[in-house]
Parts: structure tokens; sequence; C-alpha cells
């Protein structure tokens, strides 16, 4: 039985520049969140490089956005060198970060192709690669995100409705598939690289910073004859969606907001084999933290000192913090936020993400109509979260923890106070 045994290292989703609930380090000069991402890349290559790989497929999303700051450039390349030095060839798939929709404009890792930078492969184009590793050939079939410029002309896109552009768009990937799968050398191994949703994928906080629309392709599209292996992206969540061949999301490798609270991150070691023998496993990185307490201090007692008891019952050194605390409208001046962001900061918190007191009224006002006490004195950011807060249908905390931030962003920037509490 021919196996012809390889080891590979999955990566996707690496979102360089991801910048919210963190601070810039004045020793280093580079923003927390950065180091973040780059440390459980770090990670994520010391255990590729542990685990004895042949070669190395990130499936797409190297950035936040399509136009990674200099600095951001400089810090995955020299993440790509390292892997270079170690003589593994690297696939890297375009995701809808690093792509512009406007035909012509440069991806955010087309200088890697331009620069022909050696065992490095950009793959923004449907075509199937063959990778040369130290265990042999290692055929790829590439499906970076899809745009309908790609694989559409002009003409086309000009004279069809959306509904058929789209339906157009699906027979192509799926005839690309096809015949791809067709050409593949037997004798060799093969691996599908996919950055996209697939039927049945279990979505997550990605759905908030989507650049573009998804195209949702069937289970049976991407189960193709000769590929022994499905590496996605695009999907934060780590997923597994089949077994012959394995499709597997490794996820994302660092948590982008409180969304993904409770996912665990990582990267996939696939041990890719013939005949239906390929294994995977996952490996869980050292993601930060991103903790809710949520207290409701309604009950007689300190509403102060229930607060303090629930923060020293987590386990917070690290964390980005967010707590939520459910009190009568009596009992908001006896939660000073000064002292509660104390007792948070000493727990080891790295950031408080929001300290959000839901006072209970019989009758909530709209904003407009509050009482000249209430806002005497009131921020703009809380302003902007009572605003938030009273609109229909209200957005989710997720959602408005991450309108806030980037409201603390343009606040920064204005020269204002964005704190809470003034």
């Amino acid at each position: 039985m021919n196996l012809y045994p390889m080891r590979l290292l999955h990566l996707a989703d690496l979102h360089l520049g991801v910048e919210n609930y963190g601070r810039v380090d004045p020793a280093s000069g580079l923003h927390s969140r950065l180091r973040d991402y780059l440390e459980r890349l770090d990670e994520a290559i010391d255990i590729g490089l542990a685990e004895g790989v042949d070669a190395v497929l990130i499936a797409g999303d190297v950035y936040k956005n399509r136009t990674p700051n200099p600095t951001q450039q400089r810090e995955f390349a020299r993440r790509i060198h390292r892997l270079r030095a170690a003589d593994l060839p690297v696939l890297i798939l375009t995701g809808n970060h690093d792509v512009s929709p406007a035909a012509g404009r440069a991806h955010s890792i087309e200088i890697f192709d331009t620069l022909a930078v050696a065992g490095v492969t950009i793959a923004d184009r449907p075509r199937t690669h063959v990778l040369q590793t130290r265990s042999g050939p290692l055929q790829v079939i590439a499906l970076p995100w899809v745009t309908r410029h790609n694989l559409l002309t002009k003409e086309e896109l000009r004279l069809a409705s959306y509904l058929e552009v789209e339906t157009m768009l699906m027979e192509r990937v799926e005839r690309f598939l096809r015949q791809a799968a067709e050409d593949l050398d037997p004798a060799l191994p093969a691996v599908l690289t996919v950055h996209g949703t697939i039927d049945g994928a279990m979505v997550g906080a990605e759905r908030q910073i989507l650049l573009g629309r998804d195209l949702v392709y069937p289970r049976g599209m991407v189960t193709l004859p000769n590929v022994d292996y499905v590496a996605m992206g695009h999907i934060h969540r780590h997923q597994s969606l089949g077994e012959h061949p394995p499709i597997v999301y490794p996820g994302s490798i660092e948590r982008i907001d409180f969304g993904e609270e409770d996912e665990d991150k990582g990267c996939v070691i696939v041990d890719l084999a013939a005949r239906g023998e390929t294994r995977w496993r996952f490996h869980k990185l050292a993601a930060r933290p991103f903790v809710t307490i949520a207290v409701d201090v309604r009950a007689a007692g300190d509403p102060l000192q229930r607060v303090l008891m629930a923060i020293e019952r987590r386990a917070l050194p690290g964390a980005v913090v967010r707590l939520k605390i459910e009190a009568r409208a009596e009992q908001a001046d006896l939660l000073p936020t000064e002292d509660i962001r104390r007792a948070l900061d000493a727990a080891g918190a790295h950031m408080i993400a929001a300290v959000a007191v839901d006072v209970e009224r019989s009758n909530r006002g709209r904003l407009a109509g509050a009482a000249a006490d209430v806002l005497d004195g009131l921020t703009p950011r809380r302003a902007l979260e009572l605003y938030l807060r009273q609109k229909t249908p209200a957005p989710s905390e997720e959602r408005l923890a991450a309108l806030l931030a980037a409201a603390d962003e343009l606040l920064a920037e204005a020269g204002a106070d964005p704190s809470p509490d003034g």
C-alpha cells in the first residue's frame, strides 16, 4: 500500500493588524494585540518545526485588511523567512481580507510573488500547484476567495443579474474543481485548500468583519477523488466537516472579540496519506483570554462587595474583561466605577473592555427624554453607549463592544477622554 507519508502545518486567518482591546507597548513600539497575534503565529511555527512538518499551508487572511502597514508586513515576512530557513515550502492562499474588490489592484501578499521569493507560493487564482518538499512532491489545488472579476468577464458582469452572476460563479468553481481533481497524479499526495464557507459550517464573530459576500459551497463540491485532505480557511471556529477526505477549518490563531470568548484557537498538524488514511490533530494555542463577568446585585446587601467577590472568583491575569452589572436605580451610586476598575487591574486584567451597569427602571425612556441630572457630566462614550442600547433592535453585546472600541480609537485620536467615567 502506497501511503506516501507527509506531514503538513495547516494555518488560517492570522488577521495580523487587529488591534482592538490593547495598547501600544512603549518599549517595542508594537501594539499589544499585534504582539498577541505574532506570538500565536510563532507558537504555531514552533509546533510545526517540532513536529517535523514537510510544508506549511496558510489558508487565507494573513492581515486584518487589504492595506497592512509596513510594520505588520515586516513582522510577517520575518516569520516566512524563519520557515524558509528551515527549508519548508510555504503556500499562502488569498482570503477575502487579502484581496481588493477592484480588478487590477494588488493584494496584500502579492509582494512575495513579485519578488519571486524561493519556496513561497502565492495562490491568488484557482489553479493547481506542485510544492517540492523533502518528502517528495505535494499537489495543491488552490481555491482562493472568489471574486467576480476573477472568474467572469466584464461583459458577463455587465449583462447578468445578481442571481445569474452567483449561479455562473458556482458553476465555474465546480467545473474547475472537478477538472483539477481529474488532472491529479493519483500516485502523489494531494490537498485542496479553500478560503470560503462550506454548507453546514458553524460561523461566529467573523461575520462582523466580513469583507465581501460569501459563496456557500456544498460539501460534495469539495469531496473530490484523489484529494487526501481539504485545508479550509475563513471560518474562525475550529471544526471538521467530514473525514473522507477530512474537511478541516483550523480556525483563527487568536481571539478577535468576545464573540470568540469560548472558542479554542489553534493550528492543525496533518499526517497526509492515501486511501483514506490521512489523520490530523488540532493543537490549541495560548490565545489571550476574553472573560465576561455578569453580576446581578439587585438583591439585598452591599452591591459593590458582590461585584468585588465576583471578580475575585475569576481567573483574570492577562485577560480582556467586560463586566456587566444588573442593579436597581438606587444602587447605581453605590457602584463607583473607579473602585471596580482598580479591582480588575489588581486581578491582572490586560484590558478592561467595559464596566456596564444596567439599571432596572420601570420606564426606560429615550435618551432625548433623560433627566438633566442624568445627562449632567455624561461623557461622549457613555452617551453613545446609551444611544446604542436604546435602539430597536439593540445591538448584541459583542457588536456593542466592537462599536465602543472603535469609538474609543476615534476619541483618542481627537484628544478626548474615552473612558466611561470621564
